[in-house]
Parts: structure tokens; sequence; C-alpha cells
């Protein structure tokens, strides 16, 4: 059953690490307001689930696709997946993004339209990319490994990782965990965590004591 399959879990707890994106997490309640004072607060909201896992289901399957033209190579593929998702772990601790936050206005997504809930999905989904690339690089390469049907589920469990916190316990968190100034202790200890798993991850996958 997929419950036993160790990826699907990777998959799910790094997308919990994203939602605790430092450049994401202040914006949550701007975006929850947009999203809960819609007259139709159902339809908005599932049409938000609805882009955001699409945008990266999309993402995983194109990624796997990508990994087939090289899986002929074997244990080879290994090490150099383990070696990109340890250097991913290293870029998280180092606070460092591959690529530049987008800056996109939540509220140019005011209407209660079920379209409407799906672009903020997808543009939500685009914010995420930069703010949580090291996180994103390190469950794409593991999409790489696998068949784009499931590259894609595994995106979309990555999604569920995100969004459940998201949709659940986004406003309080975002106000717990950004008040004050400079960086806050819970930061550097999420950036200790998170890059000690991703380095140890792809330690594993080098070694060939974890298949994903």
């Amino acid at each position: 059953m997929f419950y036993k399959d160790v990826s699907v879990w990777i998959a799910f707890l790094h997308g919990i690490l994203s939602f605790f994106s430092p450049c994401v997490l202040p914006l949550i309640p701007a975006f929850l307001g947009v999203l809960f004072t819609a007259k139709n607060k159902f339809l908005k909201l599932f049409g938000f689930f609805i882009g955001f896992s699409i945008f990266f289901s999309i993402i995983g399957i194109f990624s796997s696709v990508f990994g087939i033209f090289f899986s002929k190579y074997g244990t080879v593929i290994n090490y150099i997946l383990g070696t990109i998702i340890i250097v991913m772990g290293i870029l998280y601790m180092s606070n460092k993004e591959i690529v530049k936050p987008k800056k996109i206005n939540v509220w140019n997504f005011k209407g209660g339209s079920l379209l409407t809930g799906i672009l903020m999905g997808a543009a939500i989904g685009l914010i995420w990319i930069p703010c949580s690339s090291p996180i994103l690089g390190s469950i794409l390469t593991i999409a790489t490994t696998v068949n784009p049907y499931k590259g894609g589920f595994l995106l979309f469990v990555y999604s569920l990782g995100i969004s459940l916190p998201f949709l659940t316990i986004g406003t309080p968190i975002s106000k717990l965990l950004t008040g004050g100034f400079g960086t806050p202790k819970w930061e550097k200890i999420l950036k200790i965590f998170g890059g000690a798993f991703l380095i140890i991850l792809g330690i594993l996958i080098i070694s060939g004591k974890m298949v994903v």
C-alpha cells in the first residue's frame, strides 16, 4: 500500500518543511484572508487546492520524464542524485535560494469563483518555488528516479504537506513565528534540522540503503 512507501512520507515531510519557508509565512494571513472572505468559500478553497496540487504534480511528472532518459545508468545515478540532495541540504542550512522570490499581489485574486481559486493556488505555488527551492529541488531529484505517474503523485503529496497546515493552522502559526525582529531562533533550528534531513537522505541514497 502507498502508506508503506517510504518515498511518500519523505515527500510529505518535504512539504511540511516547505510550509515553514520564512519568505512565505508572513504572507499566509493575507492569503487566507482572501480565501475565506470570498462569497463562495468552499468553491474557492476547492479551486485553490486543485490549482496548487496540479501545479506541483505537473512539475513532478516532468521531472520523472526527464529522469527516464538517465535510468539506464543505474548506480551511477544514485551517486549523482544523492550528491544533488546533499548539496540542497547544505544550501538549505546556509539559507541560500536557487532562484529569486516572485512578487505576486494576493489581492488580484479577490473573486470567489473556482477559476480564481485555481489561479491563486498556482500563483502561491510559484511563490513557494524560490522560497523553498532547496527542499523542492530535493523532492524533484527523488521524482526523477520514479515513473511519471509516481513522480506526479509524490509532488501531489508534497503539495499536501504544504496545503494541509496552510489551510488549517496557517494564520496562528504565521503570526506566532513571524513576530519580533531579526532572524527567529526557530528558523535557525529548522534550517539545521531540514538541512541535516536532506544530507542524511542523500547519504542513504548514495550508499544504496534507501531506494525511492
